[in-house]
């Protein structure tokens, strides 16, 4: 917007899969429809490059209903896994 940069999006890709990544936009410019832009520009830039399937993953409902309106279904639910605090210990 009048040259500044308020919504960045980023692919990982390999052996004609892509990684949507690193999806933001600053708050003051949230809800215009940046996010879903830029977006849509780096799935179509992946796909130009050869990616035969995108992927990516939604940090929260909202974020999931912006990116189902780019076309994009719900297949699987990602876990995120955490060290356990220092102080408990692991066996097995």
């Amino acid at each position: 917007m009048d040259g500044e940069v308020v919504a960045v999006a980023s692919t990982q890709a390999a052996l004609g899969v892509a990684e949507v990544v690193g999806v933001a936009t600053l708050p003051a410019y949230r809800r215009r429809g940046l996010g879903a832009a830029v977006t849509a520009a780096v799935v179509r830039t992946a796909v130009v490059a050869g990616a035969t399937t995108v992927f990516l993953s939604a940090g929260d409902d909202d974020v999931a209903r912006m990116y189902a309106g780019l076309g994009f279904a719900r297949v699987g639910t990602a876990v995120v896994a955490e060290a356990p605090p220092s102080s408990a210990s692991i066996t097995g």
